[in-house]
């Protein structure tokens, strides 16, 4: 009798035995799980697409939380810039101790009209991410005004 599949395991890459070493090891755990907390395929999938949409449900709350409370201010000689969605974080930057800044946008950015600034001071960089390019034309002449 000849061996079919042990025929075609030899005619694949090793990336294609890996990944299929993979999907049996992934399906072997699967299916013992199942039997080991004595639940069917069904009651399986109703589970994981729960926690699925319980994942994407909280991902939708920390964002909304994070950009509600995602806000910088520029007072006088000051940029306060405050976030964090659970933990606050708050940097208050010096104007005169700011030595260069960086100004990235990516598709998406420009996309949006958005652009992220980078702030270079003394040894550390204070990222201001989200901030339309209108705004940070304005904050670069208010900085480059200082000297």
């Amino acid at each position: 009798m000849h061996n079919i599949s042990g025929d075609i395991m030899e005619e694949l890459p090793k990336k294609a035995k890996a990944v299929m070493g993979l999907y049996a090891t992934a399906t072997t755990i699967a299916e013992s799980s199942l039997v080991f907390l004595g639940l069917n395929r069904d009651d399986f999938i109703v589970i994981l697409v729960s926690l699925l949409i319980a994942a994407t449900v909280g991902s939708y709350v920390y964002i909304v939380l994070y950009f509600r409370h995602y806000k910088y201010f520029i007072s006088g000689s000051v940029i306060i810039i405050k976030k964090g969605a659970l933990f606050k974080r708050r940097h208050l930057i010096y104007v005169d101790k700011i030595s260069t800044i960086t100004i990235h946008e990516n598709f998406m950015h420009r996309w949006f009209s958005l652009c992220t600034i980078f702030f270079h001071v003394q040894g550390s960089v204070i990222k201001l991410s989200f901030v339309p390019i209108e705004k940070s034309e304005k904050l670069q002449e208010i900085l480059d005004s200082r000297n």
